[in-house]
């Protein structure tokens, strides 16, 4: 790690010293510049940032404690070395103040320089290494959430040891509150980009989402993405947070709308869609539902729904308890047979799909379009997200939804859509060449901080679809897989090497050694150092 230092002087001759005679590159330091007065030097330290600022104090133009000033009001994080050959009180007392590092005093004992400086030196690097470590460990945690959480809202149980927090509440009683937040008219919208734009537009909103909903939770939120223009906020729930309201989310909506006026994309309607009320993980994945079926079934003009609320309500009336149940039974139908190419299963969507509407009679007419409606939009978007679909194709599908459609004409799109996925399905990697390749990723990258975004990029396949892969091809969660790999690699290294546990656990992938402990105690039932003991014993 080299680090850039910054000399100041007035003395042409002591510039020229201070620069050739300390051991620089010895000790990691590159001179970025030289400085004859404060204001040269303030310049200096805004093009070049230095580590450390050697410098004088009685200096023209500006002295060494006004540049100290300076650079401390512009939080500029470097260490101040100050040369002086006064030694008043008023001097040390103003430099103490804004942070000095130390004094060097004139005449200049280049061997005491040299010590201080290498000292110095190597303060700045352990704080570097412990800053980069308290990122890393940052970065895991909300790594970890955010797995843990995207797999409950697809369904899939995870070990509670996956979501990785401090020891303040066991991980079965936390409670979260859910809000969807979707982009009304993006599939329509998003019709000319290409693939990389439309990644590209959708991780620039995810990092928007993030900043500017950030501070509107002082619990955190995490922003969970299972399909292109949706993003789901999951926030703990907890008993002295105010209330998520309509209210509180106003200013958040108006920043986002606002970036999308500035974007030019003034056809994007910004919905938010709430369930406030406290869900366990486990109830995520029905919540998210919920949400799901209210965005559909109530007007776009309304930018804010909340379940258990207004419209909300009507939903009994709209939709009846029996054709709900059947709407979810062939949206996980759907899904499941689209992404595991088993037509049996889409062959029996149809059949089912049929006989429902040739038994519809005029009470359930307006409910069983809605339901088919429902099942298209959804039909096509699962479609795109595999790729399935030709843009022409899926424009002049979104033209004739713009039209009115009777429960025939929805029919037979629906029909004709899951026709066409056959031939589609033939012609795509299979699962099990997809799965091979996750798993050589995965064995290549043991040691990163990486989640089921990147390896599901990496594949070219949605993040929904790559849980749903990997679950049926594993038998477990990609969680519980990843740790399963790591912690067999943390014991062979602790029986075949000396490296020490903080070691051997960042090489595979925990740089905290406190949570690297916790893991293999929870998968192995004892501590890394009492499983080498055991095995050195053993042995």
């Amino acid at each position: 790690m080299r680090l850039k230092a910054l000399l100041v002087d007035d003395e042409i001759h002591i510039l020229s010293n201070l620069s050739k005679i300390l051991p620089w590159q010895d000790m990691g330091f590159e001179i970025v510049g030289l400085a004859r007065n404060g204001k040269d030097a303030l310049e200096a330290a805004n093009l070049h940032r230095p580590d450390l600022i050697l410098s004088d104090i009685r200096m023209p133009v500006m002295d060494g404690i006004t540049l100290l000033q300076k650079i401390r009001e512009l939080n500029f994080p470097c260490e101040f070395l100050l040369l002086t050959g006064y030694q008043e009180f008023e001097y040390a007392r103003t430099a103490i103040r804004y942070g000095v590092k130390d004094y060097i005093c004139k005449p200049i004992h280049y061997a005491e320089l040299e010590e201080t400086v290498g000292r110095i030196a190597g303060e700045i690097r352990e704080k570097r290494k412990t800053l980069g470590m308290e990122k890393r460990l940052h970065q895991a945690r909300d790594l970890a959430a955010e797995n843990f959480l995207l797999h409950a809202l697809l369904g899939q149980e995870t070990e509670n040891g996956a979501l990785w927090e401090e020891e303040e509440e066991p991980a079965e009683e936390r409670r979260y509150a859910v809000m969807l937040l979707d982009f009304e008219g993006y599939s329509h919208h998003s019709l000319p980009w290409s693939a990389h734009e439309r990644k590209a537009w959708n991780l620039r909103t995810k990092h928007a989402i993030k900043e500017i909903f950030g501070g509107v939770f002082p619990a955190g939120a995490t922003v969970l993405q299972i399909r292109e223009g949706e993003w789901c906020l999951v926030v703990p729930a907890k008993p002295d947070s105010p209330p998520i309201t309509k209210r509180s989310l106003l200013p958040g909506f108006e920043r986002l709308r606002q970036r999308l006026r500035e974007g030019g994309e003034d056809g994007l309607a910004v919905r938010f869609c709430l369930e406030p009320r406290p869900q366990a993980a486990q109830e995520l994945r029905a919540a998210y539902n919920r949400l799901q079926q209210m965005l559909i079934l109530n007007p776009p003009e309304e930018w804010f729904l909340e379940a258990g609320g207004g419209r909300a309500e009507d939903l009994r009336e709209i939709w009846p308890a029996e054709d709900s149940r059947m709407h979810w039974r062939w949206i996980e139908l759907l899904g499941s047979g689209l992404r595991s190419g088993n037509q049996e299963v889409l062959e029996q969507v149809v059949a089912e799909l049929k006989r429902y509407v040739g038994h519809a009679d005029e009470h359930h007419a307006y409910a069983a379009v809605k339901l088919l409606h429902y099942l298209l939009i959804h039909l096509l978007r699962e479609m795109r997200e595999l790729q399935m679909l030709p843009g022409e194709q899926e424009e002049a599908l979104w033209q004739r939804l713009q039209r009115s459609l009777d429960l025939k004409d929805l029919l037979s799109l629906i029909v004709s859509l899951i026709g066409q996925s056959r031939a589609c399905l033939s012609s795509k990697k299979t699962s099990e060449l997809l799965m091979m390749t996750a798993q050589n990723y995965i064995q290549r990258h043991l040691g990163d901080d990486f989640g089921i975004e990147e390896l599901a990029d990496h594949l070219g396949i949605s993040t929904s679809y790559f849980c749903l892969l990997f679950k049926n091809h594993f038998g477990e969660t990609f969680v519980e897989y990843l740790t399963k790999q790591r912690i067999e690699l943390a014991k062979c290294l602790l029986r075949e090497s000396e490296r020490s546990i903080a070691q051997i656990g960042s090489e595979i992938g925990y740089q905290e050694r406190r949570y690297f402990t916790k893991v293999f105690q929870k998968y192995t039932g004892m501590t890394p150092s009492d499983y080498r003991l055991k095995e050195t014993n053993a042995s």
